[in-house]
This record gives structure tokens, sequence and C-alpha cells, in this order.
């Protein structure tokens, strides 16, 4: 027995409660599973590293809900465990159904940019120029949905060699404008970027001169 086997067990085991019955919390999913609360919390964990999950907190509880991309995954594993005898439309319609799920784009987490930002900005603070993963990585988030998100915000990563390697990073140039994002709520974050694609459908210059946090 291997700890991968163990904890890999569990996960499908949690994986399968969630994509069956939807959100839950810890008590539910020990009840749901049959397994004891810290199995349950190293599943969660497991899932958690591959990002397979979402959390929400609803007063003192912690809700776990499958992300976008993995209720697609169980929706169309679901359409094609329909019965042969089933008509062929049915299977067909459910199947288009679970795909564009999956196609779907998550929304963009408001507290995982807001984390990602603080991360840059104490980065920034400490003279460090972190990369895209590491700012990832300490907001909970995709590197690629945070760097579009981002770049919405007026702040790109930028390639540069570090000794004989190459990678990317978020420069020192940008610290003024990680500083002004960083006095932003969740809330006020939305509103910028809601103000930067109503500018670029209008065809509107929407840059950090003309929507600031003072807007």
């Amino acid at each position: 027995m291997t700890v991968e086997s163990i904890f890999g067990t569990n996960a499908g085991i949690v994986w399968q409660a969630l994509s069956k019955n939807g959100p839950k919390n810890i008590a539910d999913l020990a009840k749901l599973t049959s397994l004891s609360r810290e199995d349950v919390l190293g599943a969660l964990g497991w899932l958690g590293r591959e990002n397979k999950i979402r959390l929400q907190r609803r007063g003192r509880a912690m809700i776990f809900s499958l992300c976008e991309w993995e209720s697609g995954m169980a929706a169309i594993t679901s359409a094609d465990a329909l019965p042969k005898d089933q008509p062929a439309k049915t299977r067909r319609t459910a199947r288009k159904k679970a795909i564009a799920v999956r196609a779907k784009p998550a929304a963009l987490n408001m507290v995982a940019l807001k984390k990602a930002i603080e991360f840059i900005q104490s980065e920034f603070d400490a003279d460090r120029e972190p990369t895209p993963d590491q700012a990832s990585k300490a907001g909970g988030m995709g590197s690629r949905q945070l760097g579009k998100a981002l770049s919405k915000l007026d702040i790109k990563s930028e390639s540069v060699r570090r000794g004989s390697k190459s990678l990317r990073v978020y420069p020192l140039a940008y610290k003024s404008r990680v500083w002004e994002l960083a006095a932003l709520d969740e809330d006020g974050l939305q509103r910028l970027i809601d103000a930067k694609k109503s500018a670029a459908q209008n065809g509107t210059k929407g840059n950090s001169e003309e929507y600031t946090v003072f807007d």
C-alpha cells in the first residue's frame, strides 16, 4: 500500500460523490462515501492539488464542489452511461449538453485573483520578480487564467534569462500598478475588469490612466 493508492482511491470516491450529489460539506461527504472525516480531508486535499474542486464558505461551513471542467467531465460520463436501449437522439442530446458545460470557461474567482495580486505585491516589496506559476499557486488558480485576468488589468509577464534558464516573470516595473490593484477589494477588481471589457467592446482605449482605483 502506498500513499498514492490510498489517497488517490479516496479522491476518486469523493469525486464521484460530488459529481452525483453536487456541492457538499465534509460531514455530508463522510456520510455519502462512508469514509472517515480524516480520509475525506485527505481526498479533498488530493483533489485540491489537482485543481479539481472549488471551496466556498457558507457561514461556518466549508462547501466543496467540482470545478466547471470537472463537472462537464462528470456529465459526459453520465451521458455515456445511458442505457443502450435509450434512443440515440437522447444520448446525443445529453452528450452535447455535457460538452457545452465542459467548454464553458470557468468564472474568474475574484478572491483568488486578489490573493495572487497580494502575493505579487509582497514579492515586489522584497525586490523579487515572481513567475506566473508562483503567483497562480499563491492565488489557487490556473496560471493561464491569471495571465488573462492580469492582462486586462494592464499587467503582463515578460521573458527574462536567469543564468542559463529562460523564464517568464512579472517585472518590477509594474510595482506601482500592483500596489494600486492591491488596494481594491474583490468587488473593486470586478468593476475594473468590467470597465475594461466595456471599453474594449465600445472601441475605447481602456488603459490604466483611464481606469484606476479612483474611478
